[in-house]
């Protein structure tokens, strides 16, 4: 090992080399530049320019999703900086590892209002696992190294990483590959045998247990040892909007999805009739539990999560366990192997639980033939042609609910969305860098007109790079939930939630935005779609194309997805929703 000379930002690109990052969204301005120049000039990572920071942000976090590796990316000082804050801010609400650097004025300058100065770092620090400035550009390499295993140790988390350009360019002297080797290894926290012992007695005395599967299942990439529980204790598994994917939705033992909107009717039938909830690596967000009162019943609830701060935070728990997950589910498999019977009293000995009648016999009714096409049936045609290992992404609105109580999922990290912050525009970026990681699979981002048009820019992005993604945009011309909203609970007093408009140059008075005419104009190919047996044609000739793609489905503007209006978890049935 050898100490080499190399500039500040150097050693930054360097180091993410050989950590394996192969990719860097952003926009490159005049603060940033020195990071930029050594990224084309001494590395092998690629560079992908989007059209506004926000969907570098957007793409680096999209990108973490899909493969569960660190998302980075990398904006100009002041604006170019603030717009990264909203792709923070989702990042850090579902615990997802990325890094962000910004440019910043010359470390002699700031505090003096210079030209796009801005405060990134103060700003950062809510929506951040942490947040730094490179104040001396000797300590370069030691900063990333620290932001690298901040966001990749414990609960995971995004890093902002400020860069004043004067110390961008300082000479340094480091030794990158030693540096690393002095990482040290990951100390998770490990369920005790007290705690297993605990959960195995709970599970003797349970006639209705219950998984509950969160977005740490994901997180751990341990949904093959979630499978092996499951299958072990033969009982049944519900998901949250975060876990929707880590259980095949095909599989017998898979329940459905629990939540006031993002459900299915019989996996919040399952949770309202169980006597115990093992809940693993979710957090009791509000979509997934409503009104919490419905939790203090006579059912028992154990808490599995990383982070310490969740466990009762917001339901109350028999049993908290600080653990990894996928350690926990591993000693929990063993121990129940090992006593034999006898434990989960959910099947006659030896025999195997099969939920598939009873979950489809309460599944939401999607064969509709009316016209405008209902929105449950262009997903159940879009579901139907796409491969199972497809990636679809979402933004935030009336097509994210509609997909998530509609959409299967058979393999993991292939339904992604933020969970947390809900973020409108987020599913074409994610999207994008979902089909850069993973150029072999279908990468679809289904959309609605609202989220499209803020993220409409970045269809020039798919062109330019080549990224063959779809985008299937289900447009009722409206914010659909919003308008669902003011109808439901505010005596339909709509204001701004039509999108419709007169739109003379396209000689179109039903849709306002022409979608396939904007796209065509970016270089995306795009077709209209108005009746359901359009809908698999327009998707097959995407995909041969080879080029990215935008479908726009009419659909029922009328349409309105079921959930609860009480703020609590039901069983009604939602079929004729």
């Amino acid at each position: 090992m050898v100490k080499q000379k190399m500039t500040a930002a150097e050693a930054i690109v360097f180091y993410l080399e050989k950590r394996g990052v192969k990719q860097i969204f952003g926009i490159p301005g005049a603060a940033i530049l020195p990071v930029y120049d050594a990224i084309r000039e001494k590395s092998s990572i690629e560079s992908y320019v989007v059209r506004h920071e926000q969907a570098g942000a957007f793409m680096a976090d999209g990108y973490s999703r899909a493969t569960g590796e660190v998302g980075v990316c990398a904006a100009t000082s002041g604006p170019g900086g603030t717009n990264f804050l909203t792709g923070l801010y989702g990042a850090w609400m579902d615990s997802i590892p990325m890094i962000a650097f910004t440019g910043q004025q010359k470390s002699t300058l700031i505090g003096t209002m210079q030209f796009q100065e801005a405060p990134i770092v103060e700003m950062a620090k809510p929506v951040t696992k942490a947040a730094y400035q490179l104040t001396d550009g000797s300590k370069a390499a030691e900063l990333i190294h620290e932001a690298w295993e901040t966001a990749t140790k414990g609960r995971k988390g995004p890093v902002l990483i400020d860069l004043p350009l004067d110390q961008q360019k300082v000479e340094i002297e480091v030794d990158l590959d030693e540096l690393i080797a002095s990482s040290e290894p990951e100390q998770l926290p490990q369920a005790t045998k007290e705690d297993i012992d605990k959960t195995l007695e709970f599970l003797k005395d349970s006639k209705k247990p219950v998984i509950v599967s969160g977005g740490g299942v994901n997180l751990s990439n341990s949904t093959k040892e979630l499978k092996e529980l499951a299958e072990a204790l033969q009982i049944p598994v519900v998901t949250t909007c975060m876990g929707i994917d880590t259980f095949p939705n095909d599989h017998p033992l898979f329940a459905g999805r629990m939540g006031t909107m993002l459900d299915t009717p019989y996996g919040n039938k399952t949770i309202l009739e169980s006597d115990l909830i093992i809940n693993l690596g979710g957090r009791f967000a509000d979509r997934n539990t409503g009104d919490v009162e419905i939790f203090k019943r006579d059912a028992k609830i154990i808490h599995v999560n990383i982070d310490n701060k969740e466990i009762g935070k917001v339901v109350p728990t028999e049993l908290g366990v600080v653990s990894d997950v996928k350690t926990f589910m591993v000693k929990l498999t063993e121990s129940y192997k090992q006593l034999g019977s006898g434990v989960a009293a959910t099947t006659e000995a030896g025999a195997k639980l099969d939920l598939t009648e009873e979950r489809t016999k309460h599944a939401r009714k999607t064969d509709y033939e009316d016209l405008p096409i209902k929105p449950q049936r262009a997903l159940r045609e879009l579901r139907e042609f796409l491969d199972r290992d497809a990636i679809v992404t979402h933004d935030c609105g009336i097509s994210q609910i509609w997909s998530n109580q509609l959409f299967e999922t058979y393999e993991p990290r292939t339904f992604l969305i933020t969970g947390g912050a809900g973020t409108m525009g987020w599913g074409l970026g994610a999207a994008m860098a979902a089909k850069i990681a993973h150029p072999e699979r279908q990468s679809v981002n289904i959309v609605g007109d609202g989220s499209l048009g803020m993220s409409l820019q970045e269809l020039a992005t798919a062109a330019k790079h080549n990224i063959p993604v779809i985008v299937f945009c289900m447009n009722n011309s409206l914010l659909g939930l919003i308008r669902q909203q003011q109808n439901w609970f505010y005596g339909e007093r709509d204001i701004d939630t039509d999108l419709i408009y007169k739109n003379e140059l396209c000689d179109n008075e039903e849709r306002g935005v022409d979608f396939v005419k904007t796209a065509e104009g970016m270089g995306v190919r795009g077709e209209l779609v108005t009746h359901y047996d359009g809908i698999k044609p327009a998707l097959k000739r995407a995909v041969e194309s080879g080029k990215p793609y935008l479908i726009e489905v009419v659909v029922d503007p009328t349409a309105v997805c079921g959930f609860s209006n009480n703020g609590t978890l039901t069983g009604f049935d939602y079929s004729q929703n």
